[in-house]
């Protein structure tokens, strides 16, 4: 155990042994591809398999008919994650979703660009690759693959009411990622997001705090449209929330629960001007 050739040998040997255990861990996501076009699902298939080769496909369709039968409750333990195209000739792929009781394997859409659609996936924390499908974008998705979640079923819920832009209640509740799993709610419930690093906190209206694993960034195109403003590199605010404006140089905000948020001086104009647009002078 003293010889130092041994000791060498060891270390030699040890990372060839760490890569051969990650390597049979990430051999293990099992997946399925519903995809119409016959040379989209090779396309998917080719891509998977240079940029994913931990993701086996083990099963394939091409209708919402396909996905009922292959994700029935024999087959349902098959697969960790399912590749869905949204439009199917047998109609859009909510219509066999939405007969699942429950959802037990992760889901990607695979979808052409459409704006309105790209908010919904944002706001009901589902994960999508564009067509036509990038290297870089599968690898991220597959990365955020959770095998065995319990809150599918509730996301895609939420996709699909949001995904019609003639519903209602649409874009009423998001899906927030956070660090003990998916949160769902209801916009008028979000005070303001602050920022920490690469990290967002959601401050709710009952003064429960939603740390989520993604930048303020990301969130906010999504949310400006939606009655939040961005009044600095560290705050967006929900304007419903907004109790007053004190001016300064950039000035701050006085919330209705008594937080004061800086405005930054890069930010003011903008506030002014989305207050203005939505309420009149400021």
């Amino acid at each position: 155990m003293d010889d130092p050739t041994y000791i060498g040998r060891a270390w030699m040997i040890q990372p060839t042994f760490i890569h051969f255990l990650l390597l049979f861990f990430m051999l293990n996501i099992r997946a399925l591809l519903i995809e119409d076009e016959p040379e989209g699902l090779e396309n998917l298939k080719n891509l998977l398999a240079k940029y994913c080769p931990e993701v086996e496909v083990v099963a394939a369709g091409a209708s919402n008919a396909d996905l009922l039968r292959l994700a029935s409750e024999e087959n349902e333990n098959k697969f960790d994650v399912a590749f869905l195209d949204i439009s199917l000739p047998d109609g859009l792929v909510f219509n066999a979703l939405k007969q699942f009781e429950e959802i037990p394997f992760d889901v990607i859409f695979v979808t052409a660009f459409n704006q309105y659609a790209l908010r919904a996936f944002d706001f009901s924390a589902i994960h999508y690759v564009l067509k036509p499908i990038e290297g870089e974008a599968l690898m991220q998705a597959v990365s955020r693959i959770r095998r065995r979640n319990r809150d599918t079923k509730q996301r895609i819920e939420v996709l699909q009411q949001n995904y019609n832009p003639t519903a209602p209640n649409a874009f009423e509740k998001i899906g927030i990622s956070g660090l003990d799993g998916v949160h769902f709610v209801r916009l008028r419930e979000i005070v303001r997001l602050e920022a920490a690093d690469n990290y967002t906190h959601f401050m709710m209206k009952g003064g429960e705090r939603i740390t989520a694993s993604r930048t303020i960034k990301a969130f906010e195109d999504t949310l400006v449209e939606l009655g939040f403003v961005r009044v600095h590199k560290k705050h967006i605010v929900n304007m419903n929330y907004m109790k007053t404006y004190i001016k300064g140089e950039g000035g701050y905000l006085v919330m209705e629960n008594g937080e004061t948020i800086e405005v930054s001086r890069r930010k003011k104009p903008i506030l002014i001007e989305t207050f203005r647009r939505s309420h009149g002078e400021l």
